[in-house]
């Protein structure tokens, strides 16, 4: 389970790239050749995980790019990392 305290970092073997301004993003699990699209949400969640910020700190970060309140993001986000924790994508440090 994804606390607040909780610090994320892209999984080894994992490939992020954005597509543009606005564009969402292509991961890549390197190993499997499994790809992924990302909608806005998830590819500024990912570029925000950098393995040094907290998820408490990653969810305030964003909500200067979302407009909505910020509980429902940070279950919003939550949701979000738990499932990319999951298919192996981010990775708990």
């Amino acid at each position: 389970m994804i606390q607040d305290s909780s610090v994320l970092a892209l999984s080894e073997g994992v490939s992020y790239q954005p597509l543009g301004d606005g564009e969402g993003a292509v991961v890549l699990l390197i190993e499997s050749g499994q790809l992924f699209t990302c909608n806005d949400t998830t590819s500024a969640f990912l570029a925000a995980v950098d393995g040094q910020r907290t998820f408490r700190d990653v969810v305030r970060s964003l909500l200067e790019t979302f407009d909505v309140a910020e509980e429902r993001l940070r279950n919003d986000l939550a949701a979000l990392a738990e499932q990319l924790r999951q298919e192996g994508i981010v990775r708990l440090q």
